[in-house]
């Protein structure tokens, strides 16, 4: 099959009940999974680092299936490669350049709004679950805070199988994120104009009902990284530094581990 490429306004748009809907299913699965069965899981003896992953990865990996269904089913309608559905165009070097500054804007603002996360949490009154582990808590600096408080009753040193465990885990985070939010559900969302990117970084950011503690920093990136896509029609430049932040987030842990 030819690569034609996939034309957004062709796609069938969602209205405003299945929009809703096609949020709030994943928020509710990963609102269940996170605030009933880590808790569970957390409470019977397994350590927040590992139930953590184990949870996401079963989650995520039905939610990477699912788009990536929905979309074949398209192309094959439209008469175009799953490729070009998966919203996979290549970008010359001046698209790649302005998607990349927008990026790093995106992630300076949501790096120094992580000065207002303390705020955010007093004012909203939510707390970090101690089932949740320590990487997803903004109050724990885990440099400096000895590496025994960070994962209690789990020896992290030496846990080699656990990078592998969070490589798995972010990865396919970075494929549902890019997949099923940004790749098949933005494009059906433009029968909005232009505030489809706006309605759907607010809702992505929404969408992580289990960490709302986060959202000062959710909130910039989410639009940012909704933008570039709709500017674009590309999920690469996402994908790309979706793949960079998860990344040195697994190099952080690994360096705990191994160190």
């Amino acid at each position: 099959m030819a690569d034609t490429q996939f034309n957004w306004a062709q796609t069938k748009q969602l209205n405003p009940v299945q929009l809703f809907i096609a949020f709030a299913v994943p928020s509710a699965v990963a609102f269940t999974g996170f605030r009933f069965v880590l808790p569970a899981l957390y409470a019977g003896g397994m350590p927040a680092i590992v139930a953590w992953p184990i949870i996401a990865s079963i989650m995520l990996l039905c939610f990477t299936i699912v788009p990536l269904w929905l979309m074949n089913r398209e192309a094959k309608e439209l008469g175009i490669s799953l490729k070009s559905r998966m919203c996979l165009k290549p970008l010359d070097r001046r698209q790649w350049l302005f998607s990349v500054l927008l990026l790093i804007v995106g992630l300076a603002v949501a790096g120094g709004a992580a000065s207002a996360v303390p705020l955010w949490i007093d004012i909203s009154g939510l707390s970090v679950p101690e089932y949740f582990p320590f990487f997803l808590n903004p109050t724990v600096d885990p440099m400096s805070t000895p590496i025994a408080e960070l994962t209690p009753g789990f020896e992290l040193k030496g846990a080699y199988w656990l990078i592998g465990l969070m490589v798995v885990t972010l990865f396919l985070n970075i494929l549902v994120e890019e997949l099923y939010f940004r790749a098949w559900l933005l494009p059906k969302m433009i029968g909005l104009g232009a505030a489809a990117w706006l309605i759907n970084g607010i809702a992505f950011a929404f969408y992580h009902t289990f960490q709302l503690w986060l959202l000062p920093q959710l909130i910039p990136l989410s639009l940012m990284m909704a933008f570039v896509v709709y500017k674009t029609r590309s999920i690469w430049p996402a994908f790309a530094i979706h793949l960079l932040v998860n990344s040195l987030n697994v190099v952080a842990i690994a360096y705990l581990i191994v160190a």
